[in-house]
């Protein structure tokens, strides 16, 4: 029987074998002749793809969805999904084998022109290749194109100086009177207040605590000891977590939002107050740059927790569980710093014997 009449609905339902293979899917008509010439042309569609090898199509967004349920076993599981919903963004969802080299370019100059890391844009680039190459291993139609490659400085390290540090927070700060100047009377002053303070807070937590953006943008008050002054810091990329102690200004930060609590969840949260934050780096970039900052990326927010941490006596290994890195090499790009901090030890060494 290659039509059977739903009871429900009265629509037709087209089920058949073809080489031992259940074939099924709706008519969407009630009309049982339609329903007839819907299942011949069905039944032709698959018989054309076996004669003349003609593969499925998949649109985009369900075969990253696809390709990331092949790796819900993995530990890092969680960062790859946090970089799909990132690619999303990105790209419209239409067959994957229609896919240009010239999406993944304007992919490419579209980050850079936002201000992403080379490594950031690099992460895209790697889902996306492996979302096609599955593709093709599960037998759907993929395009024939080339992969951007994108030249990534592991050892940069830009870090703010302490007057830098200061001229970024005065920016930052939520009632600089500057930023009210262009104010009109449709504009929500609470909401732009409530933004630039979770700029500033965003930031301040950052710099002390040297986690990636997405751990503090996805932070909950679950993880946060007010009283024992402690983070419970969970690393979706490396899939470890550390307890670590809050400085007195984010002790501060926290308490305060604590205390004007907006969600019962999300530390922080997007416009609707529903939802984690997501990544919204445009006004802390624009904040940079009316800084007088120059070359200096969110992510280096991380570098200069760091730096601070190796430059004031901590060793290389320490710092790598702060960080959270499982792998110390990739902490060994600070490590001319602490060689700096030994030699000025050998120095006052030296001095107070000789003295």
């Amino acid at each position: 029987m290659t039509l059977i009449k739903q009871k429900n609905s009265g629509i037709f339902q087209i089920r058949f074998m073809v080489d031992g293979k259940t074939f099924q899917k709706s008519s969407q008509s009630k009309n049982k002749s339609k329903a007839l010439q819907i299942e011949r042309q069905y039944r032709q569609e698959i018989l054309d793809k076996k004669l003349l090898g003609v593969k499925d199509s998949i649109n985009l967004y369900d075969a990253l969805d696809l390709f990331l349920t092949s790796k819900i076993d993995l530990k890092s599981y969680d960062d790859i999904a946090n970089k799909v919903r990132g690619v999303k963004l990105y790209f419209d969802d239409k067959p994957v084998n229609e896919l240009t080299t010239a999406d993944l370019e304007h992919y490419v100059l579209t980050r850079k022109q936002e201000g992403r890391a080379a490594q950031t844009i690099e992460h895209g680039i790697i889902q996306l290749r492996g979302c096609v190459e599955y593709m093709n291993r599960l037998d759907y139609q993929v395009p024939i194109i080339k992969f951007p490659k994108i030249k990534v400085q592991n050892q940069r390290i830009r870090s703010l100086s302490r007057d830098e540090e200061i001229r970024l927070l005065a920016e930052l700060v939520p009632d600089n009177t500057k930023y009210y100047k262009k104010l009109t009377p449709f504009t929500d002053k609470p909401e732009l207040m409530k933004q630039r303070q979770d700029n500033w807070d965003l930031v301040i937590l950052l710099l002390d605590i040297g986690a990636r953006y997405s751990e503090i943008a996805e932070l909950t008050w679950q993880q946060v000891d007010l009283k024992g002054k402690t983070i419970l810091l969970k690393r979706s990329k490396t899939n470890n977590e550390a307890v670590l102690y809050m400085s007195n200004r984010v002790y501060q930060v926290l308490k305060s939002r604590n205390d004007k609590k907006v969600h019962h969840k999300w530390i922080f949260t997007d416009k609707s107050g529903n939802n984690p934050r997501k990544h919204s780096t445009i006004a802390i970039r624009r904040a940079i740059q009316n800084a007088g900052i120059e070359d200096f990326r969110v992510h280096d927010f991380r570098h200069t927790c760091a730096s601070r941490l190796v430059q004031n006596g901590m060793t290389v290994q320490e710092t790598a569980h702060i960080l959270g890195h499982s792998n110390i090499a990739t902490t060994m790009r600070y490590a001319h710093l602490e060689k700096n901090q030994v030699a000025e030890k050998m120095k006052a060494v030296i001095d107070r014997f000789n003295d």
